[in-house]
């Protein structure tokens, strides 16, 4: 899988607030995305989750953090269950 992540503005905030994460190209559908800073899980903060299945299906997972992201401090992990180890991105 392919992991991308934008800042996404938010509608009542002036600057953005949100942290949007799109997993791409993995099958099969079951998958695990968590957000850490620094050793907590941010459990509480994801406001959306979409699993979107494509023709072919292979999947995507749409995901938006709602917390104030600080470059550096944020760590996405990615569990796909077609990997042996998980996938990590930081922010």
């Amino acid at each position: 899988p392919s992991v991308f992540m934008s800042l996404w503005p938010s509608s009542s905030q002036p600057s953005p607030s949100c942290l949007f994460c799109s997993v791409m190209d993995f099958y099969p559908a079951e998958i695990q995305l968590s957000w850490f800073q620094g050793q907590q899980e941010l459990s509480g903060h994801v406001v959306a989750t979409v699993l979107v299945p494509n023709s072919d299906w292979i999947h995507q997972l749409l995901v938006l953090l709602e917390t104030p992201p600080a470059q550096g401090q944020l760590q996405l992990q990615v569990e796909p269950v077609s990997l042996e180890h998980p996938l990590s991105r930081h922010w």
